[in-house]
């Protein structure tokens, strides 16, 4: 026999009979010997890495029962080497090389912990076999040895590849995402496809101090925890340090601003109130990473979990998070510079459910022609139905929450149910216009103005009785791309407007370079009327006529009230929209209020405060115009009728608008470049202010 293990290299695969049956022979014959000293090998082993800090700082994770389960683990994976190699073994070694990865232990210390093994092993080995057996049995050794490292190196850098390949996920995300909702989702997504990392959420908390997540991936970790919060089984977490509930990691990071570790749930007392729970889980060890704004504030918190102990304690891990607590730092602060408030994980599914299961319902609210005081179109609002049919849940709630997906869904069921209204009304004698919001995401993604050009098709409308709103962003998107998408928008020859003019300095860069139809001048420009009446009505004349010199047609909305209709008639905006004119009604209810309706339009005689300061203001641009040749100034005073009837009609005589506007008339006689007329005009400004703050108190 000796001879035979002389003649034995095992520094290759046996490549012949002779050879493997040579090592079958020497790998039975080490059998006994082998089990004898499993179990000494194995403590001594393991005595030997504790000695060194950056093993014991790993090892020192486990619990008693852990330890116990990875020596067992660790003797049959010792006797699994004196087997010849196959597949399965590499398999198998992979697999412990991405544990090691995922436990945090570095590759590089893989190589000293197998040069460890192997003198040990040698060590127990030498006294028990005989010299013919001791070089062939050393060779095969090594050289097993020698696979078995690279294997697990294999499956370490495997692990490396999925942190890099999230990372890079994620930053392309933070380029491409279209909302905040949607950034998020990507992120966590991302994150998911790592393996170890079993659950992940995204919250804030509320006013209350008890965090509400809002964000959230785990099948399991959603059932057995976000599902189960505030009942008896499952306690919230808070990020007050006065209770037990807020001195584990979550409550820490946030009141510390800095990333708290859980390197292991087994050992780690701060825990213990979720300690029973994360066993359920499966949870062995957890980040909390704040997410800060420019000023160091925290605006959200992200928590993390893995099955593995130590998983973001390495230090190459501590560089992923880091790296992902500054690009969401970065996002926040590009997508919600004002956060909105915090929308719970179960009431976003809450919503999201509701959409996908049919619970989507257009509303309509005309816009009306100011020149002809009748309906031109209906816009098409989108609500969600509540499922104990109690009500209608407004787009201010649900539309933050929604990402890419949703919103596609969203703008592809709401077209279609608005054109199918509009048929219905065409056959009962109302042939008005639709419009239907779309997201900027729209020039982007060539699903949208597919689904334009499908539903043209099998709804036969002609493409201009339909106008597509493109809402407000804050990115002003340039591309190539865009500009086909725009194009194929332009060729199916639907009406393309501009949502909310004036809202954003995004959006006066879009008037310039998109050929907009319509536009619609954003109604937060008239929520300062009460404080600054003059500055709120001057916006919608200088954008109605910025809109107008590109050529594209004027709506106002926001008009809540008869003044504020009265006024944008007067200012020569083409449509108006609002509550003063109609609130958003049902389908069913659109042919019936068309045929009630009529607006009563009186551009010259103004009966309301906010319509004799249009008026004013209309009257001031024309004085503009004249006052280079002062011969016509008279016919300017002249023009000022609309007032002068107004403090008629309203028995003003004598008050102090009648004299301020009887010291302007005079004034205007010696020239407007004359301080006395500017007094005046400052005079009757103030007193146009005053009136129109009484007619909205």
């Amino acid at each position: 026999m000796s001879a035979m293990y002389e003649k034995l290299n095992i520094s290759r695969e046996p490549d012949s009979p002779e050879q493997l049956s040579a090592l079958r022979a020497l790998l039975a014959a080490v059998q006994p010997e082998l089990q004898a000293i499993v179990g000494s090998f194995i403590h001594r082993f393991y005595e030997q890495l504790l000695k060194q800090p950056r093993f014991a700082r790993v090892l020192n994770l486990l619990s008693e029962a852990e330890f116990a389960r990875l020596r067992q683990n660790q003797e049959r994976h010792l006797r699994s080497l004196f087997q010849p190699r196959n597949e399965a073994a590499a398999r198998v070694a992979r697999h412990v090389g991405r544990v090691h990865a995922l436990v945090g232990l570095e590759a590089s210390w893989l190589t000293e912990s197998f040069g460890l093994y192997t003198r040990l092993l040698i060590m127990h080995f030498a006294g028990r076999v005989d010299a013919s057996e001791r070089v062939a049995l050393l060779s095969y050794f090594v050289t097993r040895l020698q696979d078995e490292l690279q294997w697990q190196i294999e499956g370490h850098e495997e692990i490396g590849r999925q942190l890099d390949a999230a990372l890079a996920r994620i930053d392309a995300a933070i380029l491409s995402a279209h909302t905040l909702s949607d950034l998020l989702r990507s992120v966590l997504g991302a994150l998911e496809n790592i393996e170890g990392v079993v659950a992940g959420t995204l919250g804030r908390p509320d006013a209350a101090g008890v965090l509400q997540f809002e964000h959230a991936f785990g099948s399991r970790f959603k059932t057995l925890y976000l599902d189960r919060i505030g009942t008896d089984a499952v306690e919230g977490t808070t990020v007050r340090g006065d209770s037990a509930q807020g001195l584990g990691a979550s409550g820490r990071a946030w009141r510390s601003r800095e990333v708290q570790y859980t390197a292991a749930y087994a050992t780690d007392p701060a825990i213990q109130p979720w300690k029973q729970l994360a066993g359920e889980l499966g949870i062995r060890s957890a980040v909390s990473i704040p997410i800060l704004d420019v000023s160091g504030q925290p605006m959200a918190l992200m928590d993390l979990y893995s099955s593995y102990p130590g998983f973001f304690t390495s230090a190459d891990r501590r560089v992923f998070v880091e790296h992902l607590q500054r690009v969401l730092g970065l996002a926040f602060a590009r997508h919600a510079s004002s956060p909105s408030g915090v929308v719970p994980y179960a009431r976003r599914q809450f919503y999201v459910d509701l959409l996908d299961r049919g619970g989507l319902q257009m509303l309509y609210q005309p816009v009306i022609n100011l020149g002809t005081g009748r309906p031109e179109k209906f816009e098409a609002l989108a609500r969600l139905k509540r499922p104990d049919g109690d009500g209608l849940i407004s787009p201010l709630e649900f539309l933050p929450v929604l990402g890419a997906k949703d919103m596609w869904h969203l703008f592809s069921r709401g077209l279609e149910q608005a054109l199918l209204a509009r048929h219905r009304w065409a056959a009962q004698g109302v042939d008005v216009d639709v419009s239907v919001n779309m997201p900027p995401a729209a020039l982007s993604d060539a699903r949208y103005v597919e689904r334009v050009e499908q539903l043209l098709r099998s709804h036969p409308t002609d493409p201009k009785r339909l106008t597509l709103e493109l809402l407000e962003s804050g990115d002003l998107d340039l591309s190539e791309r865009r500009d086909a998408l725009l194009a194929r928008f332009r060729a199916t020859g639907v009406r393309l407007a501009e949502d909310d003019l004036g809202s954003g300095y995004s959006s006066l860069l879009r008037l310039d370079s998109f050929p907009f139809d319509e536009v619609k001048i954003d109604q937060g420009l008239l929520g300062g009327l009460g404080k600054a009446p003059r500055r709120a009505l001057d916006f919608i004349q200088h954008l109605t006529r910025l809109a107008h010199d590109l050529g594209s047609a004027v709506v106002v909305e926001g008009l809540e009230s008869p003044g504020l209709v009265e006024a944008a008639i007067i200012l020569q905006a083409d449509a108006g929209q609002g509550y003063g004119l109609a609130r958003p009604m049902p389908a069913d209810a659109v042919v019936e209020w068309v045929r009630g309706f009529r607006l009563s339009i009186d551009r010259e005689h103004p009966r309301t405060a906010l319509g004799i300061y249009a008026a004013h203001l209309l009257w001031e641009r024309r004085l503009a115009y004249m006052s280079p040749w002062p011969d016509v100034l008279p016919l300017a005073a002249r023009a000022a009728t609309a007032l002068h009837d107004y403090i008629e009609r309203e028995g003003l005589e004598g008050s102090p608008l009648h004299l301020a506007f009887l010291r302007l008339i005079n004034a205007l006689a010696e020239g407007v470049d004359k301080p006395a007329f500017t007094q005046a005009q400052e005079d009757m400004r103030r007193q146009l202010d005053l009136l129109v703050r009484a007619e909205l108190a």
